[in-house]
């Protein structure tokens, strides 16, 4: 795949300039772009920036205790990006331009980010459902680099839907300072009980949760909430929970 020149844009040369980059200076910038990017198509064969695929992935990634999960990056609309959407938690993806493998990660620890740049690996279902169209990509040596060669004239099978974010504008996946307060509020509003099985819990409060639909903690309008008591609240989850 032909890289696009950023270099050369006026915008990114004051950007460089802000930054006090020489503009001799002629390392490799990979630049990130928002969704909503008039240069960002979406078509029925895939999603392109100016003429160029891109990559999804999520950006923002909790960690419980010392067990570290990784997050895959996706080419293509695989079934795990299906079933994100249709548990409405397709937010947590962003978009990304990068062609090396390195992407900005928030492990999210504590409900605090703990910025890095991380190598993540390539979805197995994105790989499983190219090789079915007669590719031959590999888990083990997948490069985004050979993928973007060899699919350059190939405009098939790409997202249907675009986050709307990408890795630098999203809010950071953490909870508000005043969540507590937020928490109590719903709580009582829904009087201590469990949407789900519908129990009371005004005498263990303890027990009752409040529950973001759509994954994002930093999203709290009510239409994405809903209260559930602890039994409930793991069955959304595939960690084991340890507060709201």
């Amino acid at each position: 795949m032909e890289k696009i020149d950023f270099l050369s844009c006026a915008e990114f040369k004051l950007i460089k300039e802000l930054m006090g980059i020489s503009d001799n200076d002629k390392t490799e910038f990979t630049m990130d772009i928002r969704a909503d990017d008039s240069n960002l198509k979406i078509f029925p064969g895939g999603i392109f920036y100016k003429g160029r695929r891109v990559i999804l992935y999520i950006r923002d990634q909790a960690q419980y205790g010392d067990k570290i999960r990784e997050y895959k990056f996706h080419l293509v609309n695989c079934a795990t990006l299906k079933t994100m959407r249709n548990q409405n938690r397709y937010g947590k993806y962003v978009v990304s331009t990068s062609t090396s493998g390195k992407f900005k990660v928030n492990r999210i620890i504590n409900n605090r980010p703990v910025e890095s740049e991380e190598r993540l690996h390539v979805c197995k279902h994105c790989l499983r459902r190219l090789n079915q169209q007669g590719y031959n990509f590999t888990y083990e040596n997948f490069s985004i680099e050979e993928f973007f060669r060899v699919m350059n004239d190939d405009n098939s099978g790409n997202f249907q839907v675009l986050p709307d974010e990408n890795d630098l504008t999203a809010p950071t996946n953490v909870y508000p300072q005043n969540w507590n307060e937020i928490s109590r509020r719903f709580k009582a509003k829904h009087n201590y009980t469990c949407q789900e099985c519908h129990r009371n819990f005004s005498d263990c409060k303890s027990r009752l949760h409040v529950h973001h639909k759509n994954g994002l903690k930093n999203d709290n309008r009510e239409s994405n909430l809903e209260v559930l008591c602890y039994d409930c609240h793991q069955t959304k989850h595939n960690h084991k929970i340890t507060r709201e």
